[in-house]
């Protein structure tokens, strides 16, 4: 009825598409909603033209992160990072970006990132010379989402070194009880270049985690982020990259050969991965582990001099530079001598997307030929686009069109501002719109309440008359499933036994058996859930207890449950889930466990119930575990229930799996605790 009458009153506004009542009732009648819509219009439109920040895992390293005991430094003590870079440069740019992480709860994109902190410039004796910035509820940000911080330092102070200050840092997500400091990487740029690559790092009042894989000094000042290559978003490109034929060892080498048109002072190279062309191969796919860099002024074989050979860890999807020093040449030469080859029988690739030949910021590769003997030739690669030699030296890379990394940088952070102009004008709207829908509300009030009391009875009883009738048929379908189903799947499992006495064991008597025990079983949680609830119906537990002894009749089998794990009852749909969890458990064992005993252990302990099904088969190694089809029904009966699943498995030492779910209020029923073994 309300929503009649509004639409009635405002025709004009129902020609905006798809907006609720309450939305065209305020932007007919505020005129400050019509600036917030051209406002968002405007603010929205710069962002399909800026880069993104990447929500998968683009590799590379992680950064540098330090525990402390506490989340407040005391009276005076510190807790900090220092990036000191020796020599005094004039610092224009300071940009600080956040580390992630990836686990069992997903992305992290801000991990260990302070809830406040300063940045402060350090002359050569550790003293500041300039306060860059002062943060304050940085993790409340809800638009940060892993966006770096860029600070504008205008005009450029001459520093030698940065120090990040934390004053409030944010829990241990492992929740052992401890703090955590943690960047990704540090910027300090002097114009383009970035004097902070390769500095001296030091944590201060802190303790490095053991896991220098991952977490270690030199990872800060690397020049890898966990956001991916600096491009920007083009819709003119066309190539992705260049890939080499496949090789059958990695030691077979590749070799890439660039003419730069004349003989030209060298002072870098800058290596861009390729993309990875299915999810299945990791970031940083087809970077070579070794090369040779060599250059030449004729390109003619006896003038060639070998000027640099360099060993590369996985870069994941990050640029890689290569400093020169006194290098001159016309004809540049890069040897893979140890190619990318992540997996035994997967062939050996050097695939990139972009090479960068430098002189003082300038890229003299940029439109010159690359040729090689042994790419592969035009690959079509996914959306229409291709693999190209083309592709090494037309300023792009996978995505779009290349940038400085202090250009890049500033784009996200404008990003990051749009954003938050853009979350701030929606919320300044929908308060708008609260506050037009109570207004609209109290007017038609009473004109929904007339008609409302002219309507409730009715379909109340409608209601009540159709939840009796259909108790009836849950009621008559279950009677149906028990006496005619289940008493011909009985038979079944009878005869079966029977043959088997006769003709003697064989695995498709047992098989017969088997299927014949489980579809009872399935039968029995089918009549279960659809008889309405009563005390005829056995408890939850019990039921569990019962399909245990059914599925596991062949194994060795033990079932205990605490006194307090009797008692809970779980609503209808989310019993269902946990029944549906509980036998594909099972079944798992049986099909793939190859196991010979099984111990269930139920126990309910404050406002959960933990279910852990442990056997004692061949496990599931870790590669497999981390697919995304492995124990997917699993998840997805966990993730319907709400609860915690923790899958504790190791090659021939079994598996165990952990079910955490959450209680709500129900009736509760008594029974003893049972631990039983199969006979």
């Amino acid at each position: 009825m309300v929503l009649f009458w509004v639409a009635a009153l405002f025709p004009c506004a129902a020609a905006q598409g798809q907006a609720t009542w309450d939305e065209r009732l305020a932007e007919a009648c505020s005129q400050r909603i019509r600036e917030i819509r051209k406002e968002l219009a405007d603010a929205t439109a710069p962002l399909e033209s800026m880069p993104r920040i990447p929500i998968d895992d683009q590799g590379g390293t992680g950064g540098f992160s330090l525990g402390h005991p506490r989340a407040i430094p005391e009276k005076d003590g510190t807790f900090a990072v220092e990036v000191v870079w020796g020599e005094s440069a004039r610092i224009d740019r300071i940009a600080l970006v956040p580390a992630r992480r990836y686990d069992a709860r997903g992305l992290d994109a801000q991990y260990g990132m302070p809830d406040a902190f300063r940045v402060d410039l350090l002359d050569a004796g550790g003293g500041v010379v300039a306060k860059v910035a002062a943060e304050r509820a940085a993790r409340t940000d809800p638009v940060r989402k892993g966006h770096p911080f860029v600070y504008r330092i205008d005009p450029p102070v001459s520093a030698a070194g940065l120090r990040i200050s934390a004053d409030h840092l944010a829990p241990d997500p492992d929740g052992q009880g401890g703090h955590v400091h943690a960047w990704a990487e540090v910027f300090a740029f002097e114009d383009t270049r970035n004097v902070a690559l390769g500095a001296a790092v030091k944590g201060i009042g802190g303790v490095v985690p053991p896991a220098p894989w991952l977490w270690s000094p030199d990872f800060l000042v690397d020049g890898q982020t966990p956001l991916g290559l600096p491009e920007m978003p083009s819709s003119e490109h066309r190539n992705v990259g260049w890939l080499s034929n496949g090789r059958e060892h990695a030691n077979e080498s590749v070799a890439l050969l660039l003419d730069l048109g004349e003989t030209c002072d060298i002072d870098g190279l800058r290596l861009l991965p390729a993309k990875r062309p299915t999810t299945d191969l990791p970031s940083g796919f087809g970077f070579p582990r070794k090369l040779t860099l060599s250059v030449s002024d004729t390109g003619e074989a006896e003038s060639w001099r070998q000027i640099a050979v360099r060993d590369y860890r996985n870069p994941g999807h990050n640029p890689v530079e290569m400093p020169l020093e006194g290098v001159r040449g016309r004809y540049v030469r890069i040897e893979a001598t140890e190619l990318w080859k992540a997996f035994e029988k997967y062939p050996a690739f050097f695939a990139l997307s972009e090479v960068e030949v430098l002189s003082q910021g300038r890229n003299l590769a940029l439109g010159r030929a690359v040729r090689s003997a042994d790419g592969m030739l035009n690959i079509i690669a996914p959306g229409g686009r291709y693999w190209s030699g083309a592709s090494l030296s037309d300023g792009f890379g996978p995505d779009g069109r290349l940038v400085t990394v202090k250009e890049w940088l500033e784009r996200l952070d404008e990003r990051h501002q749009l954003e938050k102009t853009i979350y701030q004008l929606r919320n300044e709207r929908a308060g708008l719109i609260a506050q037009w829908r109570g207004a609209g509300l109290a007017v038609f009030a009473l004109l929904g309440a007339a008609g409302a009391f002219a309507i409730v009875a009715l379909p109340i009883r409608y209601r009540i008359h159709a939840r009796r009738e259909l108790e009836k048929v849950r009621e008559r379908i279950a009677g149906d499933l028990h006496d005619e189903v289940g008493s011909n799947l009985g038979s079944i499992q009878m005869f079966a036994d029977l043959a088997e006495g006769r003709s003697g064991p064989s695995e498709e008597l047992k098989r017969i058996q088997r299927i014949a025990a489980e579809t009872v079983s399935a039968v029995r949680d089918i009549v279960w859930l659809l008889r309405p609830g009563g005390d005829h119906r056995i408890a939850t537990v019990e039921h569990l207890r019962e399909t245990s002894s059914i599925m596991l009749e062949s194994l060795d089998w033990k079932f205990h449950a605490n006194e307090e794990a009797w008692q809970v009852e779980l609503p209808e749909e989310r019993t269902r889930h946990l029944f549906l969890f509980f036998r594909e458990a099972l079944h798992n064992i049986l099909r793939h466990a190859r196991a010979a005993t099984v111990l269930v252990d139920i126990s309910k302990s404050g406002n959960s119930l933990r279910i852990a099904i442990t056997d004692d088969g061949v496990g599931i190694d870790a590669a497999r575990l981390e697919r995304p089809a492995t124990l997917r029904a699993l998840r997805q009966r966990s993730l319907a229930l709400g609860a915690d699943l923790k899958v504790n498995t190791h090659p021939d030492e079994g598996t165990a799996l952990i079910l955490t779910v959450p209680l709500e209020k129900h009736p509760k029923r008594s029974k003893a605790s049972v631990a039983g073994k199969n006979p």
